[in-house]
């Protein structure tokens, strides 16, 4: 069995560190009770292949497994459903070899056949997954025995094992449809817990009690007897009820840097931070008019001073965006006044528009979600920004099923989100800027920047595919297919009898398992 660590990838990822309460150290865990996690976002679909919100992910992580895994402390590839794995000499052909004490909620065995339906569903045009672009390269997915499965790639993908181990690829039992019916509201997964009740405001999971998973003691996890998610739109009454004592940890959306320093000095609670890889953007719809003349979207790039928004939005504790999180040094992410278009300069933005034809400006919409403090406020900071460069800006605050609706369906001038980001620049980048990417709903088509994407992905030395995205950043940037803002901290606030939480760059909730509520 080989561990491998992500060529390269040497990360420069902020170590996560504690205001407030102290984790206990060298403490024994103890088993029972429910650990009540508060989020802002309603949770709309649980199925694993099709849900792409922050909210649906937070559930996920915990119903859902993946073959391997991003350790959330190092971010290195695991070993996690699979056990071992060997990639033949030409990169075409990965050879998994599963764990044999897995099981699912319902008592059935993980084994090959459910690998193999996994992947088919992803790939099924039917099943319409945002996760299909990850899986491109599959050309066929062999069963070798019950235990053993090859996956057969039409060509190399230097990025495939960080796909496998990605959000999204989560293994699902064979006829997983027919078992649960409409898997936008039932789960069957292998995770450390299977789902009790669900509504969109709130989720209740149990323990899975035949969960392959132990400590180092050998004592089963997960260690709680349960975990809820309950949905708090307004992040004010959200903390309140993490003071209160109703809730146990809330995590991302809720909790900004203000938040954070003012939480920090209350005794019952812990802050804890670490360098987010997800990240702030302006989408742009550039089908549509004025965006299908790249010379307004160089304009709308131009007028936005990144440096004034993260100020006034995150209180300076961000990084100014490029295509590459600032966090990944090892792919060579190019500081963000270094790349085109990205330097804010008003003036260069109102001659771009008057040769574009628009000598008195445009008007234009942005869409962000209400629920989303940070979205709305950086919304507010864009549209004073945009105003000197000669965009009129009608802000549209809409709640989050519509944002979805709207964003799947490319209807929108401009709107204002976060993306999930990944420590592999194919798997950061593709889905999204590629012409047949499952998630470019900004339109956005560019023949050379296509090929340069499908270059590098099948580059496997890895200083020859950091010379590629260091064109595809300067692409980007000329390009514009949408405007990357700010990589920002993430923040977590916890009651202090919670013990064990990592909280991870990817933001994933899997750690759960290894928590436990001290009394």
């Amino acid at each position: 069995m080989r561990r491998v660590v992500v060529v390269l990838v040497c990360l420069t990822v902020a170590l996560m560190f504690a205001w407030g309460g102290v984790q206990a150290q060298g403490q024994t865990p103890q088993r029972g009770g429910t650990l009540r996690v508060g989020i802002t976002q309603e949770i709309l679909n649980l199925d694993p292949h099709v849900a792409t919100a922050f909210s649906s992910y937070q559930v996920l992580d915990l119903v859902y497994e993946t073959l391997l895994r991003l350790n959330p402390r190092t971010l290195d590839i695991e070993p996690w459903l699979a056990q071992s794995w060997s990639v033949s000499p030409d990169g075409l052909e990965y050879t998994i070899t599963l764990r044999r004490d897995v099981t699912f909620h319902d008592g059935s065995a993980l084994d090959a056949t459910d690998v193999k339906y996994t992947i088919d569903r992803i790939l099924n045009p039917a099943t319409r997954s945002p996760q299909a672009s990850f899986l491109a390269p599959v050309k066929e997915v062999t069963i070798v025995n019950p235990f053993v499965v090859k996956i057969t790639l039409r060509q190399p993908s230097a990025s495939f094992l960080s796909v496998l181990a990605g959000r999204g690829r989560w293994i699902v039992p064979l006829e997983f449809e027919d078992k649960v019916g409409d898997p936008r509201v039932k789960t069957l997964g292998t995770g450390s817990f299977q789902l009790a009740e669900f509504s969109a405001g709130s989720v209740r999971l149990v323990r899975h009690e035949r969960y392959w998973r132990k400590d180092d003691q050998g004592n089963r996890l997960p260690y709680a007897d349960a975990a809820v998610y309950r949905v708090i739109p307004d992040p004010a009454t959200l903390r309140a009820a993490l003071r209160a004592g109703e809730l146990d940890l809330i995590i991302g959306f809720g909790v900004d840097i203000t938040a954070a320093r003012a939480l920090s000095g209350v005794a019952e609670l812990r802050v804890m931070t670490v360098s987010d890889l997800a990240y702030s953007l302006l989408g742009i719809q550039t089908e549509r008019p004025p965006f299908s003349d790249l010379r307004v979207r160089q304009a709308l790039s131009l007028a936005v001073d990144r440096a004034q928004l993260i100020q006034v939005v995150y209180s300076g504790r961000a990084t100014a965006g490029g295509p590459i999180p600032p966090t990944v040094a090892a792919w060579g992410p190019i500081p963000a006044t270094r790349l085109p278009n990205y330097r804010p300069n008003p003036a260069r933005s109102r001659e771009l528009l008057a040769q574009a034809g628009h000598p008195r400006g445009v008007s234009i919409k942005m869409m962000p979600i209400a629920t989303v403090p940070e979205a709305v406020q950086i919304a507010q900071v864009l549209k004073e920004q945009l105003a000197a460069g000669g965009f009129t800006v009608e802000i549209e605050q809409v709640d989050f099923a519509t944002f979805l609706a709207r964003w799947r369906g490319s209807q929108f001038d401009t709107f204002v989100s976060l993306n999930a980001g990944d420590i592999d620049p194919d798997v950061h980048l593709y889905r999204h800027i590629h012409s047949t990417g499952s998630t470019n709903v900004f339109k956005f088509k560019d023949p050379a920047l296509d090929q340069l994407l499908d270059q590098a992905r099948v580059t496997p030395d890895p200083a020859r595919r950091r010379q590629m995205y260091a064109q595809v950043q300067q692409a980007i940037a000329e390009r514009v297919p949408f405007l990357f803002l700010a990589y920002a901290d993430l923040f977590a606030v916890s009651r202090t009898a919670v013990q064990g939480f990592v909280l991870s760059s990817t933001r994933s909730m899997a750690p759960l398992a290894e928590t436990w509520l001290s009394r």
